[in-house]
């Protein structure tokens, strides 16, 4: 099914942007945020195709910025039908570049590369392929290849890959690290010096309860925390496969009140006002944008030392921890309201390092600069 709108900008490259589902993880609304940079729609004509109908929640979010979006049932009896529909849409859109994110997005649009030779096929990898299912590790590692460059948006995703690369596996035409960025200017709170953090504090994440987030784990930090401190507010923002495993763990912590979980919000803006401490608990993770936003918003990290995190020196700011002791970790988050000056120093820190190395600006205009080097034969 196709949704058309009218272009916002007369850029000169036409891209393609495949996803398999357009919610609220990191690689989609880091898409809507590429979406409304002037520089991006200045320079880019952009259609959307998502492969799975049921989550589209950003649809309306991109509408005014991109020119077409389309939506497939690849996930029904339809199947077939529907993917012959996507690979005759992107064939027919003659696109400069057709640009995917994530596994299946990757490996099910590159067949559209036998159609329409002309066209570059650039593939973003988000996370660590390591921790991938079996199917999407074995079929991204086969397809691979096949792309024209691959980009990382992480030093430590690009290591995973030079490891487990063997022969045609995982195999590399050109790969560039791109970093991931933010909108340091909208992801900006102003209250940060009115707080009184000895008084009350707020433990939060914004995320989509996914297994990798080990959300389960959050919540056994968060039963350590109010153990030592019941002043200390919780809230736990996203939806997603693990939401009612959390939901027992919050309960059997007694913590079913205690723990707010107002599911999943569009204005995560508002959410990290609320938060003054970001926790992450994951088993991996590529470079997560929720933590470069909330950081950027003054939330301190707290967070585990896993995949593209490793890379990111905070310079002492906040806490990274290799091993999982909830005892430990809540200890560290519960210092800072016996040392508010410690809070409002590294509060001021985090944002600091996230508009030096990470913004939004820099990686749209790499982006950029990749297509056209690409569309060029460089």
């Amino acid at each position: 099914m196709e949704v058309r709108y009218s272009p916002s900008g007369d850029g000169g490259i036409k891209a393609a942007h495949v996803i398999r589902v357009f919610s609220y993880g990191g690689a989609e609304v880091l898409l809507r945020e590429f979406f409304v940079q002037p520089e991006f729609k200045e320079n880019i004509i952009s259609d959307v195709f998502v492969l799975d109908h049921k989550k589209l929640g950003l649809k309306d979010e991109v509408a005014p910025n991109i020119r077409n979006f389309y939506y497939y049932r690849i996930t029904t009896i339809a199947f077939l039908f529907q993917y012959i529909k996507f690979l005759r849409d992107i064939t027919k859109g003659n696109y400069d570049v057709v640009h995917m994110h994530l596994p299946v997005a990757g490996w099910m649009g590159v067949v559209a590369k036998l159609f329409c030779r002309k066209t570059k096929f650039i593939y973003s990898e988000h996370n660590l392929v390591n921790f991938y299912s079996k199917y999407n590790y074995y079929l991204s590692g086969f397809t691979y290849g096949f792309f024209d460059c691959i980009i990382y948006v992480s030093e430590e995703v690009g290591e995973v890959i030079r490891k487990v690369q063997k022969g045609w596996f995982f195999k590399t035409k050109k790969a560039v690290t791109i970093l991931n960025g933010i909108d340091t200017n909208k992801f900006l709170c102003t209250h940060r010096l009115q707080l009184n953090p000895a008084a009350t504090l707020t433990v939060g994440l914004v995320a989509r309860f996914r297994p990798q987030k080990r959300v389960d784990r959050w919540v056994e930090v968060a039963a350590a925390i109010y153990a030592k401190n019941p002043n200390i507010k919780f809230i736990m923002v996203g939806d997603g496969p693990d939401d009612e495993m959390l939901r027992k763990k919050i309960a059997e912590h007694k913590l079913t009140g205690i723990i707010e979980l107002p599911g999943k919000l569009n204005d995560t803006l508002s959410v990290y006002k609320q938060i003054d401490v970001f926790l992450l608990t994951s088993d991996f993770e590529g470079l997560p944008l929720a933590l470069l936003e909330a950081m950027s918003c003054g939330c301190i990290p707290v967070v585990s030392n896993v995949g593209g995190i490793k890379q990111l020196d905070f310079g002492g700011v906040g806490y990274k921890f290799d091993g999982f002791t909830p005892e430990e970790i809540a200890e560290k988050i519960v210092a800072y309201t016996k040392h508010p000056e410690t809070y409002f120093e590294q509060s001021a820190r985090a944002r600091n390092f996230v508009v030096k190395y990470y913004s939004l600006t820099k990686q749209v205009n790499e982006i950029i600069d990749l297509y056209r080097e690409m569309i060029a034969g460089k």
